[in-house]
């Protein structure tokens, strides 16, 4: 099994989930509440009662609860499964780096720096 490269945290955080490219019927709603169960510098695993396609790259938004920031962001489409305990859909998302503000706010967040 290969290894994350950044550790994960246990975060609930409100997120705002828009499809950029694929991955939606186009007759659903534009965006989507959500909310992050787990959080890295790379990545997260998402929460929402709409499901996304793997391969889908996705816009979103995220409420950082710990340094009460917001990021934007896109993201990679990794898995998705079904969490019929929830009613909803789990992914896995890769976050796609383009802005070094975004990641020095998650460092923040995550780290308490």
């Amino acid at each position: 099994m290969r290894q994350r490269k950044d550790r994960r945290f246990k975060a609930w955080n409100k997120a705002l989930i828009r499809a950029k490219m694929g991955g939606r019927n186009p007759l659903d709603p534009d965006v989507t509440e959500g909310f992050t169960c787990d959080l890295s510098l790379g990545g997260a695993r998402i929460h929402s009662a709409e499901r996304f396609e793997v391969g889908a790259i996705l816009r979103l938004q995220i409420e950082l609860v710990r340094s009460q920031e917001v990021v934007n962001l896109e993201g990679l489409v990794k898995w998705v499964k079904r969490n019929e305990s929830k009613n909803g859909f789990e992914m896995g998302v890769e976050f796609l780096h383009s802005n070094t503000q975004t990641v020095l706010s998650l460092m923040k967040d995550l780290h308490g720096g």
